[in-house]
């Protein structure tokens, strides 16, 4: 299992998409009431973590960053060229298709009478049940063909989105340093290079471990302390024995 860490505020929003957008696309294909009542309470969550930014031009200037990057490693020998055009190919396609883009993603969907009602309430504890709502209950109970339909068109809405920051978060990931380290009674630290452009850290552990790490990372050092829980209702505490675990 991985444990990932943003170093800066443009990457921790990133990853906040990432998260949301994969996480609406889990309830869409239930045939209940429910899956589409959760797939809109998440479809709410990718407005609220948009807020207002101007996502695109951030995603814009990072995947041009990146792509620039991957150009000045054409003259480094051993680089599979072929496999390299086909990246930077793919990132300016990817930014001209976000140009090409009206406005920001999920505009249209701020300003939707039955979406904007049910953000409205579902802000209040128990305030979106159907003698609330009751166009939305009405919705609700259409054939699930007809839900289906209308949740994968408001969700397409941040299609190009989700593959830009997808494609951005992968490159970072596959090009990350990697090494095998060991947490001594459970605590690591390392000098980090203020020099370098750290993006995020990535810690894997091995899913049955139990263990989980308390990540704290500034511009010159990364700190780790890795935490169990045995019992779910108590406090969490060090694992004081030795832990092997993969850094990126």
């Amino acid at each position: 299992m991985h444990f990932e860490h943003p170093l800066n505020e443009r990457i921790r929003k990133f990853l906040r998409l990432e998260f949301v957008l994969t996480q609406a696309r889990h309830p869409l294909h239930g045939r209940t009431a429910w899956d589409a009542r959760a797939t809109l309470g998440h479809l709410l969550e990718i407005l609220d973590t948009l807020g207002r930014s101007d996502i695109k031009s951030e995603l814009i200037a990072e995947l041009d960053r990146q792509s620039q990057h991957l150009e000045r490693l054409r003259q480094r020998d051993g680089v599979d060229q072929s496999q390299l055009s086909e990246v930077i190919t793919r990132l300016r396609q990817l930014v001209d298709r976000l140009h090409a883009l009206p406005g920001q993603p999920g505009y249209a969907l701020r300003h939707h009478e039955l979406l904007t009602t049910f953000r409205q309430r579902a802000a209040i504890p128990g305030g979106a049940a159907p003698f609330d709502l009751p166009a939305l209950h009405c919705w609700l109970n259409q054939p699930h063909e007809k839900r289906q339909l209308q949740l994968e068109h408001w969700l397409g809405e941040f299609d190009l989105l989700a593959e830009c920051v997808e494609t951005h978060n992968r490159l970072i990931r596959e090009t990350a340093r990697r090494s095998q380290e060991v947490a001594h009674q459970g605590c690591f630290e390392q000098t980090l290079d203020p020099e370098r452009p750290y993006q995020m850290l990535r810690i894997s552990l091995p899913s049955d471990s139990g263990l989980f790490p308390e990540i704290s990372a500034g511009r010159h050092r990364l700190t780790l302390r890795f935490m169990h829980q045995p019992d779910l209702s108590q406090r969490v505490v060090l694992y004081r024995e030795n832990v092997p675990f993969r850094l990126a």
